[in-house]
């Protein structure tokens, strides 16, 4: 067997720094973002909002595809987190959050034009996916993995630990480090600031 050194050093330096995770600042976001768009099919730009998103909301992949046009809030852009999608015999469904119970998420500032757009595009069905496919189908965390080549695309970025639910420890670092390197973060709701 080989390779566990690397993987146990990984895991022993997660511990000591779960921060460590995280994406380290915005520009790295969005640059992850892009490669992932430029490794796609098609350029698909829909990739990179799921990432984007699910980063700067601390969501899982699954609740963000799980999200719909009714959930957000646009008077006091809050995403009420209702549901996820998860893989089922025969595809992909759609359930309960993992917890159980509904979450208010804010939407930062950085992403307001993102899910403005998203909602305009998905139309005004309040019921309408705000994330889905190029072809209009639910998304899970393999399929980003596959549509995007997304262990290709972190290791040439430097980033061969990141999985897609670190996006989700990037938020949470985000909305919890007075000098996040995202500037919404530090004054948002979910800090307590």
């Amino acid at each position: 067997m080989t390779g566990w050194q690397k993987l146990y050093k990984q895991a022993e330096d997660e511990l000591l720094d779960p921060r460590g995770l995280a994406l380290p600042d915005w520009q790295t976001l969005v640059g992850l973002a892009d490669a992932l768009v430029a490794a796609s099919h098609d350029d698909y730009r829909g990739w990179g909002d799921v990432v984007i998103f699910a980063a700067c909301t601390a969501a899982r992949i699954g609740e963000v595809s799980g999200c719909r046009v009714g959930d957000i809030d646009t008077g006091q852009w809050i995403w009420t987190v209702r549901r996820q999608t998860t893989p089922a015999p025969g595809g992909l469904t759609d359930k309960g959050t993992k917890g159980k119970r509904a979450r208010k998420v804010p939407i930062v500032e950085e992403i307001l034009p993102l899910v403005a757009q998203r909602i305009l595009s998905a139309g005004p069905d309040p019921d309408a996916r705000l994330f889905t496919g190029p072809r209009g189908g639910r998304i899970s965390t393999a399929v980003l993995r596959d549509a995007t080549h997304w262990d290709d695309v972190v290791t040439k970025l430097g980033y061969e630990h990141l999985r897609r639910h670190d996006l989700r420890h990037t938020g949470l670092t985000w909305f919890a480090d007075p000098e996040s390197k995202c500037t919404s973060y530090a004054g948002s709701p979910a800090t307590g600031h």
